[in-house]
C-alpha cells in the first residue's frame, strides 16, 4: 500500500532517497542544505543553478517569482544572470488575466539585470490556478569564496528580519479586522522578500563562510538544513532572533509557531567570530537589522535552541506552519 505524501516540504529521509537515484556524470549531485547547485562548465569556471515554484496565492506573481528564484543564487554567494520560466494556466483563463499576472516578471528581472532566456507556458486541466516556476542560473560573486567550510564554533548570524514572507501571506489571507493582523500589515507592507542587498553587503564585508535562505519550514528548518550540510550542530538563542514587528503576536493569535513559518527576506550567515563584527557593521550601515543568534557546535551535540533559560531541540518543520491558516 502506497503512503500518501503530506502537504509541504519532503522530509530529509525521503529527499535523500530521491537524491540517491541521481547519477550525474559531470555535475555534483544535489545535497540537503544547498540553495542552488554548482556546475563546472570549464576549468575554474562555475555556474549556479536553482529552481523554485510559486504555489502560495500572492499578488504580482511574476515579480515574486524573480525574487524567490534570485534569493537562492544570492544565498549561494552568487549573482543571478539568466531565468527560465514555466507557467501552467488553468482552463477558462483569458490572455488578459495571464498577462496581468505576469506583468511584474520582466520589470523585476530588468531591475536585477536578469535575462529571461526561455521557459514554457501551457493551459492545462491539471491546475486550478496559475502556477509559475522558475529555473535561474547565476555566477559566483567575485568576493565570495565558495571553498570555505562550516566548522564548530563559528557564528550564526541572521541578516534581515525573520518572518517577512510569512507576514505578507498572513495579511493577504486573514481578515484584517483582527488588531494583530492590522498592526502586522502596517509593519510588513513595505518590506521586501529579496535578499539581494543582504547578500551583497555580507560578501562585501568579507568573511562569509556559508549563507542559506529560509523558505518553507521557516528559520528553524533552514538552520537544521545548513547544519546538516556542514555536518555540525548548533546552539541558538531565541531572544537574539529579530522578527518582523508584531509577527510573533500574530502567530500566537493564529496558533502557529513563528520559527516554522516561511521567511524569505532574511539570510542565515555563517562566519568565523573574528569576521562577524565586520559583517554586522556592514549590514547595519545599510539599514539591515542583524544579530548573532548562536554558534555552530560539534555534530553529536545536536541542534539546540535556548528559550527563556530552557534548552530544547531545534525542531524541523517538514510542513510549513503557514499551511494551518490557508
Amino acid at each position: 500500500m502506497m503512503n500518501i505524501l503530506p502537504e509541504g516540504k519532503l522530509n530529509n529521509n525521503l529527499l535523500k532517497k530521491l537524491f540517491s537515484d541521481i547519477n550525474n556524470s559531470n555535475s555534483k549531485t544535489p545535497k540537503i542544505g544547498e540553495d542552488s547547485t554548482e556546475i563546472n562548465i570549464s576549468d575554474n569556471k562555475k555556474i549556479l543553478v536553482s529552481s523554485d515554484p510559486i504555489t502560495f496565492d500572492t499578488e504580482n506573481i511574476g515579480s515574486y517569482l524573480v525574487d524567490i528564484c534570485s534569493n537562492d543564487i544570492y544565498a549561494s554567494g552568487g549573482i543571478p544572470k539568466w531565468l527560465l520560466v514555466t507557467c501552467l494556466v488553468p482552463l477558462n483563463t483569458s490572455f488578459e488575466v495571464l498577462r496581468n499576472n505576469l506583468l511584474g516578471l520582466s520589470h523585476k528581472a530588468n531591475l536585477n539585470h536578469i535575462d529571461i532566456v526561455g521557459g514554457h507556458t501551457e493551459v492545462t486541466s491539471s491546475v486550478n490556478k496559475i502556477i509559475v516556476s522558475g529555473t535561474i542560473i547565476g555566477i559566483y560573486n567575485k568576493g565570495f569564496n565558495e571553498n570555505e567550510k562550516i566548522k564548530p564554533d563559528q557564528d550564526i548570524i541572521i541578516g534581515g528580519l525573520v518572518g517577512i514572507e510569512g507576514s505578507k501571506i498572513i495579511c493577504s489571507n486573514i481578515s484584517n479586522d483582527k488588531e494583530e493582523i492590522k498592526r502586522l500589515e502596517s509593519h510588513c507592507k513595505d518590506l521586501s522578500i529579496s535578499v539581494k542587498k543582504i547578500s551583497e553587503c555580507a560578501i562585501r564585508s568579507g568573511g562569509v563562510i556559508k549563507m542559506h535562505d529560509p523558505t518553507e519550514g521557516g528559520i528553524s528548518t533552514a538552520i537544521n538544513e545548513i547544519t546538516e550540510y556542514g555536518e555540525v550542530g548548533c546552539e541558538i538563542e531565541f531572544e537574539k532572533i529579530k522578527f518582523v514587528e508584531n509577527f510573533e503576536k500574530a502567530c500566537k493569535s493564529l496558533k502557529i509557531n513563528p520559527l516554522g513559518v516561511i521567511s524569505s527576506g532574511c539570510l542565515i550567515i555563517i562566519s568565523n567570530s573574528n569576521n562577524s563584527k565586520n559583517i554586522i557593521k556592514e549590514l547595519n550601515n545599510n539599514n539591515i537589522p542583524s544579530s548573532i543568534i548562536g554558534k555552530t557546535t560539534k555534530k553529536e551535540k545536536g541542534n539546540i535552541i535556548i528559550n527563556k533559560g530552557k534548552s530544547l531541540k531545534l525542531k524541523r518543520f517538514d510542513q510549513d506552519e503557514i499551511i494551518k491558516i490557508l
